[in-house]
């Protein structure tokens, strides 16, 4: 019983000492040539963080929530042979904590009841004294924000092969006024 007691409780203050961290996921494999056409997506990073507890840390249970994502669009090529990027960001703020996805609402009812009675042949007199107590807990409402789109349209020149962005790089393998191919590399 004291070894069960003793990983509990490591368990439980492991779980409450654990820092939000963001987690990322790719919708394109990695090292793999793929082709898109005009107004396709080159890559997609899904974020997610780590919903919080009751102490602002992250939930011992590995519950998520979604942080928003960021999306690279092939728009063609310009009459110089530029290619046209489209590069979205957008950002997801909510208040969503272990209480409002896992919590519930209650109530409790406290009553107290006293009673006195005198028989006197076929009748009874008597009175009764009530005290009720009710208390409501009601969960708390989760908010999700979407912000505002954070858009960029930029010129990237084909003959410098390796487009390089935040936490990705993309080789150029081939490009035409409708499609491009292309390696995504972390």
């Amino acid at each position: 019983m004291k070894y069960f007691t003793i990983v509990a409780m490591f368990f439980i203050l492991s779980g409450c000492s654990a820092t939000i961290q963001t987690h990322e996921s790719y919708s394109t494999q990695v090292g793999v040539e793929k082709t898109t056409s005009i107004g396709n997506e080159l890559y997609r990073v899904t974020k997610k963080r780590d919903l919080k507890n009751v102490f602002g840390k992250a939930d011992i249970f590995g519950g998520k929530v979604g942080a928003g994502y960021t999306e690279l669009r092939f728009m063609g090529l310009n009459r110089d042979g530029i290619i046209l990027f489209r590069l979205t960001d957008i950002d997801i703020e909510t208040n969503e904590t272990t209480m409002s996805r896992y919590g519930s609402s209650s109530t409790t009812v406290n009553s107290n009841t006293t009673a006195n009675a005198t028989v006197v042949g076929n009748s009874a007199y008597g009175s009764a004294n009530t005290n009720s107590t009710i208390r409501h807990y009601e969960k708390p409402q989760t908010t999700v924000t979407q912000l505002p789109p954070s858009t960029v349209e930029f010129l990237f020149d084909p003959a410098e092969k390796t487009l390089k962005l935040e936490g990705v790089s993309i080789e150029i393998t081939k490009v035409t006024n409708y499609s491009i191919s292309y390696v995504l590399n972390r």
